[in-house]
């Protein structure tokens, strides 16, 4: 077909008969109509950049082949959204633009890409490996798109200094999964990968904002600030949130996460996954550690098929007596001292003197100057062996004073 016998003027769908691809200027083109939005390849490219940003999922539709009369060249693409919705330049065809946004769409939940072709007669370019739809537009043409789901990176955040997520960041590694791990001293001596960002913060709120959307966290502080780490996940709308935790120390976090967030115990419960990994009879850290990737792996692909999903893992069994192991490990023994917090020993004051200052959780001896928590009460300080003590008294100063005052 000749130049001059190709080209005339639009039809009532937007769709112009143009130059073959090796004949001719590229043809000037109208906004399309429909859910598409006329966009140039540097806004497509800036749409992919904050949409990566936001960690939200999209398809990329590119034109690989094309029969004239359409007026969508080879080269040319687009960003289908998940709800459907199309950036770019795929033609004017209405029928187009809907089978490509419908592609697009399913693309995104089923997480793989695919080839589409669009044609008046679907037989003539169906093939093995394309899946053919009809032109139904008056402008005919043909049209083959090739549309890949682009899903963010998912961010595995690994909350607290010991030994199971030290280990779990070296495993991540051998995987190229994106490792934060949330400590109190972000200078102390840790043998991790370069790669793991170390985020030196406990605050539950500051965590949140400071990892990206919907990351999976694995919560493993053996005590020191493990409900801050379950609020964070929390408020990060995380998929899963994994809890190194003995059953009678998982209901203690839980509790005192809830009132982090003000929230009902039960929705908190129902959002953790206690006890968290694969059941590989696993009583090292570094074993523990595995099960909790093996988990964190098929979590990772149900967060990436259905990035907006918030289907949670049910758990294997990493119950007590892995958790015995890993607070074994874990050689600052906060742990069991935050086990014994409703031991109700007498011997619990505010202060012990200028020197020293006694923990009215767990009742250990603390230097003020060196604590690592401090919490204002009835215009009194009290200072804590460690976070998860402060924040059992600060949900509940009463319980802890009665003791101290008898």
């Amino acid at each position: 077909m000749t130049h001059d016998e190709t080209e005339h003027d639009e039809t009532e769908h937007g769709e112009a008969d143009e130059p073959a691809i090796d004949g001719g200027e590229r043809p000037e083109r109208d906004e399309p109509s429909g859910t598409a939005t006329g966009t140039d390849d540097g806004d497509v490219s800036d749409l992919e950049a904050a949409l990566a940003e936001r960690g939200e999922p999209y398809a990329r539709a590119t034109i690989v082949r094309r029969e004239p009369p359409v007026s969508a060249n080879v080269g040319d693409r687009a960003v289908v959204t998940a709800d459907g919705e199309i950036h770019g330049w795929v033609g004017g065809a209405a029928c187009a633009q809907s089978i490509v946004a419908t592609q697009g769409a399913a693309a995104i939940e089923e997480g793989s890409p695919r080839l589409v072709g669009i044609a008046p007669d679907p037989d003539t370019v169906d093939r093995p490996g394309l899946d053919a739809f009809p032109m139904t537009c008056h402008s005919e043409g043909v049209l083959e798109l090739f549309i890949e789901p682009v899903t963010p990176t998912t961010e595995l955040v690994a909350v607290g200094d010991s030994p199971v997520t030290r280990s779990l960041a070296r495993l991540a590694d051998e995987l190229a999964v994106d490792v934060t791990l949330v400590v109190a001293d972000a200078d102390a001596d840790r043998d991790v990968p370069a790669s793991t960002r170390v985020l030196d913060t406990v605050d539950h709120e500051a965590i949140a904002d400071a990892v990206g959307p919907g990351p999976l966290v694995v919560v493993a502080s053996m005590g020191e600030y493990d409900a801050r780490g379950v609020a964070a996940g929390i408020l990060a709308d995380a998929p899963y949130v994994g809890l190194v935790a003995s059953d009678e120390r998982a209901a203690e976090v839980t509790e005192r996460a809830a009132g982090l967030l003000d929230s009902d115990v039960g929705d908190v419960v129902a959002a953790v996954t206690n006890p968290a990994g694969v059941d590989v009879a696993a009583y090292t850290p570094a074993a523990i550690a595995a099960s909790l990737l093996a988990e964190v792996v098929g979590e990772r692909s149900k967060a990436s098929s259905v990035r907006a999903g918030g289907a949670r893992g049910t758990g294997g069994a990493v119950g007590t007596g892995d958790t015995a192991a890993v607070d074994s490990a874990d050689d600052d023994g906060s742990d069991d001292a935050t086990a014994e917090a409703d031991d109700g020993s007498d011997d619990r004051t505010a202060a012990a003197d200028d020197a020293t200052a006694i923990d009215p959780v767990c009742g250990m001896t603390v230097d003020p100057a060196t604590a690592d928590a401090s919490v204002e009460h009835d215009g009194e300080t009290y200072h804590f062996c460690c976070h998860g003590c402060a924040d059992s008294f600060a949900n509940d100063p009463a319980s802890y004073l009665e003791g101290a005052e008898a």
